[in-house]
């Protein structure tokens, strides 16, 4: 018997080798590919459109007479309102450094009205800010998708200021000013090619007068200023999207 159970376990141990020889190889299998990281990039020309709300100050001088009890011919007073319009420009991006230049013109509704000028006879000044624009450099930061920048440059305006007196007492002024502003906002490219932003600029438009008749000192001159805050989205055009690294 014990002859028997020894001659068994030496054929198991003979046959084990030959068994695991014929096993099959184990398969190779290639570790998965890790997609490389999207390396963006701001340059290039883009175009878009924005709108927001504007807040300011007109500050009137008026050089015929000092100011009384009864008359206020000098006077400041605020003017608000919105605006929307468009944009377009071009970006030049060195490392995380990103250099413009952009242009926007916007359609506005940006007023404000004086108080009562002659005591009793309920007359006063108006302004209108009918349309504004500037022309200016930016100069931004980004290691990616976000853009922060700060901007400044020249500006243009449509302004109207008006003396409304009593019926057949009205003078117009309507007029292009051109002046100055500077910036600062943040933008982000949420899609291939699609980008939107945030900004705030502060405005001067500088000088406007009205001439009221041939006594030279008989006029008003206003100095205007606005605060303006903006949201917009710009498409890209030869951006594409992130680039990605190929093998």
């Amino acid at each position: 018997m014990k002859k028997m159970l020894l001659g068994t376990v030496a054929a198991i141990a003979l046959a084990a080798p030959a068994s695991a020889a014929d096993l099959a190889a184990r398969p190779y299998t290639k570790a998965p590919m890790v997609a490389p990281a999207p390396i963006y990039t701001w340059t290039g020309f883009y175009a878009g459109i924005q709108g927001g709300g504007g807040w300011g100050r007109s500050n009137e001088t008026f050089f015929g007479a000092p100011n009384t009890a009864i008359f206020a011919g000098t006077q400041n007073y605020d003017t608000s309102g919105g605006f929307v319009g468009g944009v377009f420009g071009y970006n030049w991006q060195s490392g995380p450094v990103v250099f413009g230049i952009e242009g926007d013109y916007h359609w506005a509704d940006i007023s404000g009205r004086s108080a009562q000028i002659n005591l009793g006879v309920g007359d006063t000044y108006f302004t209108k800010i009918r349309g504004f624009g500037d022309i200016k450099g930016r100069l931004g930061y980004s290691t990616g998708p976000a853009l922060w920048f700060v901007s400044g440059g020249a500006a243009v305006g449509d302004i109207q200021h008006r003396y409304d007196g009593v019926p057949g007492n009205v003078f117009v002024q309507n007029d292009t000013r051109w002046g100055w502003t500077v910036g600062a906002g943040a933008e982000y490219m949420f899609a291939p090619s699609w980008s939107a932003k945030v900004e705030y600029n502060y405005i001067d438009f500088g000088r406007s007068t009205i001439q009221y008749t041939a006594v030279p000192t008989n006029r008003s001159e206003w100095t205007d200023t606005v605060h303006t805050l903006k949201a917009g989205v710009n498409y890209h055009f030869n951006w594409g999207g992130p680039v990605v690294a190929k093998y």
